[in-house]
């Protein structure tokens, strides 16, 4: 494959902070360790300049004597300018530049996650970078959620996922995407709310837990108190939890003939146990994915969520693994023959959409065939691998060149030749709407960019745990009583 440039774009211009200053001047910070790995930036209208800049990103660097994050599939960074001691975003990168979409004056921040900044962002109407207090820079978690109000009970529909959108009240706030449902601070009370009817500046709510100092919702221990109209107040509901962790693990790789290969499938979060984040199958059988305190350890256990240290696999949480779902993980599964568990490096537990749907390239242009629907089937170089159904057409990574690749003919085994293929730059999936697909083109004999194909993740819906079999009301309970 022919190497290109990824393309810019974006409105961005010179943040006025004087010439160029070496990497690694300034005063550098020398112990960086307890420094946030994933910051978000939110708050942004849609309708604005530049609100694309919103997103996740991830730490990859240091630069000018401060931790510096890109937003994955992208070239874009926070990165900190010693010269005028500010923080700014540019689409360019980690460049020796002052030029910038958006930037904060640094303030003592030894990171750019701190929701004192004040961001200005450059408006090419105005010529001038404008300040937009509603933009948000934070380490608090970009998604939250909320599990185990039982279907059929009055406002069940408190489940779901919400969205950092911003701040309310002076603390973070979630939404439901496409939805007004929202979770708020009341600060008056010191409690965090969950609005159905969004975010106002009101104490009425659906639910609330009081936040005792708390920075976000999703923080343990949290007790909710839900509205019943029977009783005309609020109720303790010892089953509602918001969390922070993926909605759903996937686990691949345990192959036939092998015993325990039924471990295999997508893992739904279903609240808490021992408290920490639980997940069970969707489809009845009762397979669960549960923390055993005693060992410090993350049990798959295909006879559910036990107080038990029986499993079928199991693998240590140490290391930070917060959840189950990391592809740096190491499973042992248990076989019979051998009476103990033994190491399977093949089965890896991760988070990624089970779809990625490739859609935008024009049906009378070569290669339209790489359209379509592609569904999770394994990992390859140790990244998610996906496949057409009924086809050989796959998504894959291919390491050497960080690129995911679109290949239509060799599948798995078709190395660096590819139909289409896009720079990596840190996306973890294919399915990331942020990247830039390349499409070769014969009569050009290179891969060309089409900005019209889009690689779109499907996640899996949120479980109505009421409607599983298995999935009974005793089950959800932390073990600790709660």
């Amino acid at each position: 494959m022919a190497s290109m440039s990824p393309m810019g774009g974006g409105s961005r211009s010179p943040a006025g902070l004087g010439e160029v200053q070496p990497a690694g001047s300034g005063n550098f910070v020398d112990d960086l360790d307890d420094l946030p790995n994933v910051i978000t930036v939110s708050g942004r209208h849609k309708e604005r300049e530049n609100q694309d800049l919103q997103g996740e990103y991830h730490r990859i660097a240091n630069f000018h004597g401060r931790p510096a994050y890109r937003k994955p599939g992208t070239r874009t960074c926070i990165r900190y300018w010693s010269l005028a001691d500010r923080w700014l975003i540019d689409r360019e990168g980690l460049q020796e530049s002052d030029t910038c979409n958006a930037y904060a004056e640094q303030g003592g921040a030894r990171h750019p996650a701190s929701e004192d900044l004040v961001w200005r962002v450059w408006e090419s109407r105005h010529k001038q970078h404008v300040r937009d207090p509603e933009m948000l820079v934070t380490s608090c978690p970009a998604t939250i959620q909320v599990v185990g109000r039982a279907s059929g009970r009055e406002n069940f529909a408190l489940n779901g996922q919400y969205k950092l959108v911003g701040l309310h009240q002076g603390r973070v706030a979630y939404q439901k995407e496409g939805d007004k449902h929202a979770i708020r601070y009341w600060a008056l009370g010191d409690r965090w709310l969950i609005d159905l009817d969004g975010l106002r500046d009101v104490d009425v709510c659906n639910a609330y837990a009081d936040a005792h100092g708390t920075q976000h919702p999703g923080a343990m221990g949290l007790t909710w108190h839900v509205w019943d109209s029977g009783r005309g107040r609020h109720v303790i509901d010892s089953t509602l939890q918001s969390v922070v962790a993926p909605g759903v693990i996937e686990l691949v790789g345990r192959e036939p003939p092998k015993e325990n290969q039924s471990m295999n499938g997508s893992f739904h979060l279903v609240g808490l146990h021992c408290g920490r984040p639980a997940y069970m199958k969707a489809d009845g059988s009762g397979h669960a994915i549960r923390y055993w305190p005693r060992e410090d350890r993350w049990l798959v256990d295909l006879d559910g969520l036990r107080d038990v240290d029986m499993c079928n696999a199991y693998s240590e949480a140490v290391g930070g693994f917060e959840h189950p779902g990391d592809l740096g993980m190491v499973w042992h599964v248990w076989e019979t023959s051998r009476g103990r568990h033994l190491t399977d490096p093949q089965v890896r537990t991760f988070v990624a959409p089970y779809i990625v749907r490739i859609t935008g390239r024009d049906p009378y242009k070569e290669n339209a065939a790489l359209n379509g629907e592609y569904r999770l089937v394994d990992v390859v170089e140790s990244k998610p691998a996906y496949k057409k159904e009924d086809s050989e057409h796959v998504i894959r990574y291919w390491p050497a060149e960080d690129r995911w690749i679109i290949d239509l003919e060799a599948g798995f085994l078709g190395g660096d030749v590819a139909n289409g293929y896009a720079d990596a730059k840190g996306a973890e999936t294919p399915g990331n709407n942020e990247l830039l697909w390349y499409v070769w083109e014969t009569t050009r004999g290179c891969h060309v960019a089409d900005e019209d194909v889009i690689a779109e993740p499907i996640w899996w819906d949120t479980v109505d745990w009421s409607k599983v079999p298995g999935a009974s009301k005793a089950n959800l309970l932390d073990a600790s009583g709660q």
